[in-house]
């Protein structure tokens, strides 16, 4: 590449750089011990070591509404806008390790912990410079359950209320001069982790998070279909129920204020769930489940459309069928009539896939008339089949069978509930 364009590209990329640069407080954390732990115990061992160090640290690092950058080794960084807010997620950190201790004598679980503030470049997924090195190697000057803060951070807090002891200065590895350090008295702290809810909430990655939409809309997707198949006949078996619950289509057709607040509400919590970075446990073992209903019971119905009628015993048979029929109309722009007859008025006008409880068949000059359920004790008439005419065909215009339930329904659908017992009970909770 030509010296030219590397000077133009690193021109742009200095100017970017020098618009992200900002004050910040860094705070690193790091396990005492975790390599000899992980040596005498091993890897399973030490992995669920860091693992329940994440899950009592993260939920503090929100708390103090701090952000956390990233997980090194066995340890985190995060940055905080506020010192304060830095210090007092550290003390937090220090007192929820200690009452894990008191808690549980295996717990062995201690932490240095350093915190420094300065100037940084802060990116989208990262942090850059000194203020991070300067944090680090704070850090790696504490002692097992200790808190260190250099004198940019104590300079901006009030040291008699965050307990902060001057414990003399050292020289930090790549600096030639000496800086001020502090160490915090955190067991003199007030608690501070009495509101803060630990282990009911798993925190979750982006990935994980359009994991989860994906599921959420499959199980949604999968319960409208079942709605569709299955319940609105059941539960339209009553003329009082068929009105609200044969055709949700129309219902949302002509009522769009509905229709856009339905549509609103998935679109804003699909906004949040983008949004949280917790997730409760319960929550994402439905959606598991859920998921896996929609891919059990998928393959078992389609497969019966392949599968020979005789090789599954009673697969056709039915179980159940509903007392009425329902007329589903086939033709776009299909007029209902106030009597069996063309000429009489037009009640209503019903589009293609219209379903409508069927509650009489008569004939009138050869052709078979529906008389329908279109309102509250509000009847009318539709044709089954318009006669062939000159230079016409016939035309259908209506089918009318009853709702059956089949073995191979039952089928599908108790294989589906035990993929979803399956998917809910087996959920495997990620590392954090």
């Amino acid at each position: 590449m030509p010296k030219k364009n590397n000077k133009i590209i690193s021109n742009s990329v200095a100017s970017k750089i020098k618009v992200s640069k900002k004050p910040i407080t860094i705070l690193f954390t790091d396990i005492e011990g975790s390599t000899k732990h992980w040596d005498e115990y091993g890897d399973i061992n030490g992995r669920l070591m860091v693992d329940r160090h994440n899950r009592l640290i993260f939920p503090v690092i929100k708390k103090f509404r701090g952000k956390l950058v990233k997980t090194i080794g066995d340890g985190v960084m995060a940055s905080f806008k506020k010192p304060e807010n830095a210090l007092k997620a550290a003390v937090a950190i220090q007192q929820v390790l200690e009452n894990e201790h008191q808690r549980d004598s295996d717990f062995k679980i201690k932490v240095r912990i350093g915190i420094h503030t300065g100037t940084a470049i802060i990116e989208s997924k990262d942090i850059y410079g000194d203020a991070v090195n300067m944090a680090a190697r704070m850090e790696s000057h504490c002692k097992a359950g200790e808190i260190l803060a250099s004198y940019s951070t104590a300079a901006k807090l009030n040291k008699k209320d965050f307990k902060l002891i001057k414990r003399g200065s050292f020289t930090p590895k790549g600096k030639k001069k000496a800086i001020s350090i502090y160490n915090c008295d955190w067991e003199a702290f007030p608690s501070l982790i009495d509101d803060i809810r630990f282990h009911a909430y798993l925190p979750v990655v982006p990935r994980q998070k359009m994991l989860i939409v994906s599921y959420a809309i499959a199980s949604i997707f999968t319960l409208y279909f079942l709605y569709l198949q299955y319940f609105r006949y059941v539960i339209a078996d009553s003329e009082y129920l068929a009105l609200l619950i044969l055709n949700p289509q129309d219902f949302f057709y002509k009522h769009p204020a509905i229709s856009a607040v339905v549509v609103s509400f998935f679109l804003i919590l699909t906004v949040i769930i983008l949004a949280k970075e917790t997730i409760p446990h319960i929550i994402l073992q439905f959606i598991n489940g859920g998921f896996n209903f929609c891919l059990v019971f998928f393959a078992i119905y389609l497969s019966f459309v392949f599968i020979p009628p005789d090789v599954v015993p009673k697969s056709e048979e039915n179980i159940f069928q509903s007392k009425h029929l329902f007329v589903e109309v086939l033709e776009d722009n299909t007029s209902i009539h106030q009597d069996r007859s063309f000429e009489s008025p037009v009640v209503m006008t019903v589009s293609s896939g219209t379903l409508i409880l069927l509650s009489d068949i008569k004939s009138k000059n050869k052709i078979r008339w529906n008389k329908v359920l279109i309102g509250k004790k509000m009847f009318g008439w539709i044709p089954r089949v318009i006669p062939a005419k000159i230079g016409e065909p016939e035309k259908r215009l209506t089918i009318a069978d009853k709702f059956y339930f089949k073995y191979k329904d039952l089928y599908a659908l108790i294989f589906a509930m035990i993929g979803f017992f399956w998917g809910f009970f087996n959920f495997r909770i990620q590392p954090a």
